[in-house]
């Protein structure tokens, strides 16, 4: 296989003017709105040193994988600011095992991943964003250290998106902070659409914090299995599931906003474990907390359930709402997810017109998950938009999550249920697309 090989150039940062040559590593495809546009193509992968900065408007063209499969690795640095698009639907990046991102923006310069046709808000005009890591997956049916499992991305060809999995817990694949994934999730072949975001065998060594994707045409974001945590997400608009977790994810999350509108949206989350055996290892079981979940309502063309629990998933949820949804609420289905002793619900809060969905042949109580622990309420949170008004009963609860004692110290202590505090909390604005056409 060929390989790109890229080199910082000198004097590619900041203070580089708005008119400067694009690298030699790039196409150069002139000038749009007065900022020189520069190209990244499918040729072949990139290995070596990658900078995107902010003074360039960058276009995906074609798969654009950064680094080989555990070899010829790259490093793809984007500054704070910088917007790079897809032009024309099955445009996509991709990195491979092994190699790295670093695209950290800020709250007043987030890096946006959009489509190149300005103004338009359909959803599928480009590709999404793929991670790629060496962390444990299950589609091999048993875990094994010695002879770790992998698979094949979802993607056009024959390589797809490229191989995951491994048998790295802590694998890095970078960081993600202040990046808007948006109008993605084009259809690369018949019933083949790409999520805003995937995160394949990705590890707990990965940082990501501050996410958005808005409006894709799949999933919002997607786990394939690994370890990979997420804090302060968003995720609006998505046409298919929100969230979505397959083959063995076993990562945390905490602060996401699931905001599904009424012309398109299916579950919020949508949770399996591995279709067959449902019992493989490891057994996809997050630990989540403080989520707001605002599905469609029952009258909508569009919607599920707020949380669907299936093929042998387990979960922790902690200190969140689900309101409204057209289906019920929390639906668990195959007898393995009920069976698991792994479904746990702390101190949530349900506001739906069925809180919860039965189906014929099933031999347990979905009501009994919720209704057998701690702290968990059927009661209007009283929102405002994301935010509980003045008296609602999701805020002063006190201390509502020991996590210390049972999960360390990466989630953030908080004494309220849902993603955002009150009016002074403002984390989803500024960086975010919030516009809802």
């Amino acid at each position: 296989m060929n390989f790109k090989t890229l080199a910082l150039v000198a004097g590619l940062g900041l203070g580089a003017s708005a008119n400067a040559a694009c690298p030699t590593w790039a196409d150069s495809l002139g000038m749009t709105n007065g900022q020189e546009t520069c190209g990244l193509n499918d040729a072949a992968p990139y290995s070596g040193n990658l900078l995107l900065s902010a003074d360039k408007l960058w276009v995906l063209q074609g798969g654009v994988f950064i680094g080989g499969d555990n070899t010829a690795k790259g490093t793809l640095s984007i500054e704070p600011g910088t917007k790079i698009v897809g032009s024309k639907g099955a445009d996509f990046l991709v990195i491979s095992r092994g190699s790295q991102i670093f695209a950290e923006g800020t709250a007043d310069a987030p890096i946006v991943f959009t489509t190149a046709n300005e103004g338009n808000t359909a959803r599928g005009q480009w590709g999404g964003l793929v991670l790629n890591g060496n962390a444990p997956i299950n589609t091999c049916g048993t875990y094994s250290a010695s002879t770790p499992c992998e698979a094949t991305g979802e993607g056009p060809g024959a390589k797809g998106t490229g191989v995951y999995g491994g048998n790295n817990p802590s694998d890095n694949s970078g960081v993600l902070k202040y990046v808007r994934v948006e109008f993605a999730g084009f259809e690369v072949s018949p019933d083949n659409e790409l999520n805003g975001i995937a995160f394949q065998g990705v590890g707990n060594g990965t940082v990501v914090d501050y996410i958005q994707v808005h409006k894709n045409s799949d999933d919002g974001v997607e786990f394939f299995g690994g370890t990979v945590d997420v804090k302060h997400v968003l995720l609006t608009g998505n046409r298919d599931d929100s969230m979505d977790w397959t083959s063995g994810w076993q990562g945390r999350a905490q602060f996401v906003i699931i905001d599904q509108f009424e012309d398109a949206a299916n579950n919020g989350i949508e949770a399996d474990s591995l279709k067959s055996p449902m019992d493989a290892t490891p057994r996809s079981n997050p630990i989540l907390s403080n989520f707001t979940i605002l599905g469609t309502k029952g009258d909508a063309a569009k919607g599920g359930s707020s949380v669907l629990l299936r093929r042998g998933s387990g979960v922790e949820f902690n200190n969140s709402i689900f309101q409204a949804a057209k289906k019920g609420c929390i639906d668990i289905d195959d007898a393995p997810t009920a069976a698991s002793g792994e479904v746990v619900f702390i101190g949530n809060f349900i506001n739906c017109v069925r809180p919860f969905e039965a189906e014929a042949g099933e031999t347990w109580s979905v009501a009994d998950f919720f209704t057998s622990e701690d702290f968990n309420e059927l009661a209007d949170p009283m929102l405002n938009g994301f935010v509980p008004a003045a008296g609602s009963p999701v805020v002063n609860l006190g201390d509502v999550t020991p996590f210390g004692d049972r999960h360390g110290t990466w989630f953030s202590a908080v004494d309220y249920a849902g993603a955002v505090k009150d009016a002074n909390d403002n984390w989803y604005k500024g960086w975010t697309n919030l516009a809802r056409n």
